[in-house]
């Protein structure tokens, strides 16, 4: 898990205060035959950069779950990151009261030459869990991700669905106090997700933080407090999700071809 700095007598859980992200990119020079071998050779490029994310104000209340609607590229997946700290902004400032999980891409983490043992140990490291703590959680995560029989078998062989419930289990059994996902609140099939929502329910009751980007807001009806709309770089809506989905609905139509998402998800 990332370093976070924490301030513990913050009254918000999250805060985002005037952010700024900056995304470089390198860019080629133009040119062809030796000349364009040459440039590759000795690394020439031009930097040029965008702004994915400008002058972004917001705050997350304790025990809060809040839905983060945009079209594609809207930087959402960059919110989660600058939330959970594993980006840093160009302008401004995030503070956090409470240490934040980031549930993104969890999977790349696994070793497949590693057994599944050993990925638990290595991922609920990576998660800020100790050695002693992964040791006392090991059981239920690898009955809870159906695992048990293969427990010290090699991950190379597991579907990514199973990787993806392995990732899952293990992130809930941080019992971080915030958590951001990026499309993986729930995962595996119909019955897993129905486990997976139950579970994210319970831990809702009990007062955890939710930070969650999806494409499908609907099938969580009822978990959501609120949404937040990103667009353009910025925050273009933060209220009521009914209200955001509404918006996102018309910045869909406005430009069909700047998003892939379903409509039957609205």
């Amino acid at each position: 898990m990332a370093r976070q700095r924490l301030d513990p007598n913050l009254e918000a859980m999250l805060l985002f205060a005037d952010v700024g992200i900056n995304i470089a990119k390198g860019r080629r020079r133009q040119g062809g035959g030796r000349r364009h071998r040459l440039r590759r050779f000795v690394g020439e490029q031009s930097r040029t950069g965008s702004w994915v994310l400008r002058g972004v104000t917001a705050q997350v209340a304790a025990g809060e779950s809040v839905a983060v609607l945009g079209l594609k590229n809207s930087g959402r997946t960059e919110f989660l990151r600058l939330a959970a700290g594993t980006l840093i902004p160009d302008e401004g400032e995030v503070r956090r009261r409470a240490p934040v999980l980031p549930m993104i891409d969890l999977g790349r983490a696994f070793d497949r030459g590693f057994t599944v043992r050993q990925n638990i140990y290595l991922l609920g490291g990576l998660l800020g869990m100790t050695p002693g703590e992964v040791e006392v959680a090991l059981p239920a995560i690898v009955e809870n991700a159906k695992l048990a029989p293969n427990i010290d078998k090699y991950l190379r062989g597991a579907s990514a669905l199973t990787r993806q419930k392995l990732a899952w289990t293990i992130a809930m059994a941080t019992k971080a106090p915030v958590i951001v996902a990026d499309g993986m609140l729930v995962v595996g099939d119909v019955e897993s997700r129905k486990q997976c929502l139950d579970q994210v329910e319970r831990l809702k009751a009990a007062g955890t933080t939710f930070l969650v980007s999806t494409d499908v807001p609907r099938k969580f009806e009822g978990f959501f407090d609120r949404a937040i709309v990103l667009h353009n770089g910025g925050i273009v809506a933060d209220g009521a999700v009914a209200d955001g989905l509404a918006l996102l609905r018309e910045l869909r139509l406005a430009s069909p071809a700047a998003d892939t998402g379903k409509d039957d998800t609205l």
